[in-house]
């Protein structure tokens, strides 16, 4: 008979935990919140999309960066100091949305390495309109236009053929990360981008403008302004 009589009391203690309320004097750290379902956060990450929200704001922001140029730098045509603006790649000048979308919205490594596997080829990646307009304006104004990507060098006569197919000429540079060995970690963009603008302001540039979709494309030297696209879609630090 004892038994019994524990069951409802071992029934009124574990009610606030199968409700999901926390008894009182615990510590509300124990107790976790269920995240958001996967394929509800892939139903709004596509409506963002397909609504025409997304292109709106990357158009923002490009057409901020040009008022920038135009107001800061009015009919420059290298008449000053060498001046340069830097463009990212990969979902600034390029759009990976079909890979994107078909994978579920993965993380950005394993994109890649399904780029590796040929499951889905980055060769004919199309233009970011709103940025190519951009790049075409500051190339005509007389701004030295590099890129700086993550990525690696053996992909670079593939990134060329698609920066020229989807449009981009006349850059001044390209600058990609070395290969690394498999098996040992990537170094964080955050580290190796500033480095490599600060390569181009040790050629005798000074960089103005510096555009792209993650923090990590933006952080540390050097530009004179940064303009960060939007990009929920996943995170490179």
């Amino acid at each position: 008979m004892r038994s019994l009589t524990l069951v409802p009391v071992a029934i009124a203690l574990l009610t606030p935990f199968l409700l999901g309320q926390a008894p009182s004097g615990t510590h509300p750290e124990a107790i976790f919140e269920e995240p958001e379902n996967h394929a509800v956060s892939v139903e709004r990450l596509l409506r963002y999309h397909d609504s025409g929200e997304y292109e709106r704001e990357i158009r923002e922001v490009a057409n901020s960066a040009r008022d920038f140029l135009e107001s800061r730098f009015p009919g420059y045509l290298q008449k000053e100091a060498k001046l340069a603006a830097v463009f990212d790649i990969d979902e600034t000048s390029l759009s990976n949305w079909d890979v994107m979308a078909a994978c579920g919205f993965c993380s950005f490594a394993t994109q890649t390495q399904l780029y590796r596997d040929k499951l889905f080829s980055n060769a004919h990646d199309p233009a970011i309109m709103p940025v190519l307009e951009l790049f075409n304006f500051a190339r005509d104004k007389g701004f030295a236009v590099f890129f700086v990507t993550g990525r690696p060098e053996s992909q670079r006569d593939l990134t060329v053929s698609n920066l020229r197919e989807a449009g981009y000429s006349g850059w001044a540079d390209l600058f990609m990360q070395p290969d690394i060995p498999e098996g040992q970690p990537k170094p964080p963009a955050r580290s190796f981008k500033p480095r490599n603008r600060q390569e181009i302001e040790n050629k005798g540039y000074r960089v103005v403008l510096n555009i792209g979709d993650q923090a990590s494309d933006l952080a540390g030297c050097c530009a004179v302004r940064v303009f960060k696209l939007p990009n929920p879609f996943y995170q490179l630090p």
